[in-house]
């Protein structure tokens, strides 16, 4: 009777240690697709961002007298990220991956601190408040959030 008891123990522990392994794959399966999911949240947040800086400034090429506003957020899904425009792209780089988007402008300029100044790119991270115009020099992005533009 002694010996039943004990082997109805030892099963026991073995259906518990069973159910503990059990529990350890799903959460480590679950673990996996959550920065799957974060991974592909930040992708589309960098394709958004993308998309939107270089419709905007191939909108303003094409629109004399053309003024919009827009923000862009500190961090795409809590990663640093870094925007920059050139003078045929619009480039969003973060976490070692990036979204090139193509825009038509010639001739555009960045305005942070009261003047223009024309350059090959510029870098807009960090967020923000910006505008974009189309003056009679070109394409005019201003930092709203940096100068009272």
């Amino acid at each position: 009777m002694r010996g039943s008891k004990a082997q109805a123990g030892i099963e026991f522990m073995i259906c518990v240690a069973f159910l503990i392994m059990i529990m350890i794959l799903l959460t480590i399966y679950s673990v996996g697709k959550q920065s799957e999911e974060t991974s592909i949240e930040a992708k589309l947040g960098s394709e958004k961002i993308c998309w939107q800086v270089s419709n905007l400034i191939n909108t303003a090429m094409y629109a004399r007298g053309y003024h919009a506003e827009f923000s862009l957020p500190a961090k795409i899904n809590g990663l640093e990220y870094n925007l920059t425009v050139a003078n045929n792209t619009v480039m969003v780089d973060y976490n070692g991956h990036s979204c090139i988007y193509g825009i038509t402008v010639i001739n555009i300029s960045y305005k942070s601190s009261g003047f223009a100044t024309p350059a090959p790119f510029y870098n807009l991270s960090g967020g923000g408040d910006f505008s974009i115009d189309n003056t009679d020099t070109g394409i005019v992005i201003c930092n709203r959030s940096a100068s009272g533009c």
